[in-house]
């Protein structure tokens, strides 16, 4: 194998301006391969988003009249059974009047029938049972949340016009959110493998977990990218969406041979490094088998051995080397 060797030591006065060039040039610095005991990781980006599960609208059965409305801010965090709005239905208050009257008479029949048609034009038990005791039919009826959560949208205000079905909030739960990252085409296996991450967020120094929900089966043409699908416990409600994070999905912990990227130059499937030679200064290009393990590290599979003393800065000095002496691969 050629080797490219780099004497720093005091020559002739020629050799020795040379030498001197050489040193500034080249900055040698060195590091060791290392035996570490720990998983392969990768790191990709991506952002927060509702969990499409979790997001419920608010409807009525009957056209109505919007009285007041309780839940007037986007984004206002409602509770489950919170009131949010009143509403005057004709429909609702013609079917509470025969409700009242079949009482009178006390035909049973009639009572459960009337009861039912209120409970399937959306009318809650306990407007019901508050109308049977109170023996009065009201004309606005109150309508809570029949789910916990922050409104993500609002159509009604007071005096609005609401026909039956049409859409009057839309009540996201935050408790879980979804979690989408780039992931590129090549690192998918990588991903399959560990179906678990840490996320990174800008907004809190916490580290989440989550875990693979879903792969999309579609290919980003520009970026060669594919959204990955993780589920993060948001129980505290402490991440909003659209939150920025970095995720690193890692796999389980083993014993290999270490070197940072810096100190490896790759060229198709070549990987080469400048190991530490026999004198002082002397550096050997040497191509040995590597695999990448993330943007930082490589995992040296043969070529080198636990100690071995590398160039770090291997790039610069391959880009040198071949300027000075014609050293190609």
């Amino acid at each position: 194998m050629k080797k490219a060797l780099f004497f720093i030591l005091i020559c002739t006065s020629v050799a020795f301006c040379a030498e001197l060039s050489a040193k500034q040039l080249f900055n040698v610095k060195t590091t060791t391969v290392t035996k570490v005991h720990e998983g392969d990781y990768k790191d990709f980006y991506g952002k927060t988003m509702v969990n499409e599960e979790s997001v419920k609208e608010i409807t009525l059965r009957h056209d109505a009249f919007i009285q007041d409305v309780y839940a007037t801010k986007m984004y206002m965090n409602v509770k489950k059974g919170e009131p949010l709005f009143k509403a005057y239905s004709a429909e609702v208050y013609t079917a509470e009047q025969e409700l009242l009257s079949a009482q009178r008479i006390k035909n049973q029949m009639m009572i459960d029938s009337v009861m039912l048609k209120l409970k399937l034009l959306g009318v809650d038990s306990s407007v019901i049972h508050k109308i049977t005791n109170e023996k009065q039919a009201f004309e606005y009826i109150t309508i809570t949340a029949p789910y916990s959560g922050y409104i993500t949208q609002k159509k009604i205000n007071q005096g609005s016009y609401a026909p039956k079905g049409s859409k009057l909030f839309e009540i996201s739960d935050y408790s879980t959110l979804w979690f989408i990252a780039s992931v590129y085409e090549k690192d998918l296996e990588f991903v399959k493998r560990t179906q678990t991450a840490e996320l990174f967020f800008d907004i809190t120094n916490k580290v989440y977990k989550a875990k693979v929900d879903f792969i999309y089966p579609k290919v980003d043409a520009k970026t060669k990218s594919v959204d990955v699908r993780l589920i993060i416990d948001n129980k505290e409600l402490e991440l909003p969406s659209d939150a920025f994070a970095k995720v690193r999905f890692g796999t389980m912990k083993k014993e290999y041979l270490s070197l940072p990227k810096s100190a490896v130059v790759t060229k198709g499937k070549t990987y080469t490094v400048f190991a530490k030679g026999e004198f002082e200064g002397e550096f050997e290009q040497k191509i040995i088998e590597a695999r990448r393990l993330n943007n930082d590290t490589f995992e040296i599979l043969s070529g080198l051995k636990e100690g071995d003393v590398v160039v770090s800065n291997a790039l610069f000095m391959f880009d040198s080397d071949a300027q000075i002496n014609g050293i190609t691969q």
